[in-house]
């Protein structure tokens, strides 16, 4: 079964029960005469609630502040995140580039003892075409810190 609330007549005031012939609490409580030890009572419920209101304010401010405090700290771990993908990415950008040049690094290496070994099998060829050719009267001479293309004949006549 729901709960059904019990319908107050229109003319209902707070502090008076409906079929209650007695006039409203506030109107009873004006006529009443309350004695020095009664109003010292509630005098110091009010200090005590008054207190107690001044306590709770405090709390809520502490966990207004910490509250503050650990937005302030989420948004600054966001940002944090965010910085640390970033430079993960940059990381990783400069991971792969270093990984191109190493490659680039051993072709150049690679291609530098071929032809190291191509110098070799050159100057082999000079020396037996040289000596199938024999002595001549004049003198072939290559120097070794000039360009390639460039070959000094020198002719010596006896």
């Amino acid at each position: 079964p729901r709960f059904k609330p019990h319908l107050l007549p229109l003319n209902h005031r707070p502090g008076q029960d409906a079929d209650s012939p007695l006039p409203p609490i506030t109107e009873r409580l004006a006529y009443l005469r309350p004695s020095r030890e009664l109003l010292e009572f509630y005098r110091q419920k009010l200090a005590q609630f008054d207190e107690e209101h001044d306590d709770l304010v405090k709390l809520l401010e502490k966990y207004k502040s910490t509250a503050e405090d650990q937005h302030k700290l989420q948004l600054e771990v966001r940002q944090r995140e965010g910085e640390i993908a970033e430079l993960q990415k940059a990381l990783s950008d400069m991971q792969a580039y270093l990984f191109q040049e190493r490659e680039q690094a051993l072709r150049l290496y690679a291609e530098n003892d071929r032809l190291k070994i191509r110098e070799l099998e050159d100057r082999k060829k000079i020396q037996h075409l040289l000596a199938l050719v024999g002595p001549d009267a004049g003198e072939i001479t290559y120097f070794h810190r000039e360009p390639p293309h460039v070959v000094r004949h020198a002719c010596v006549f006896f």
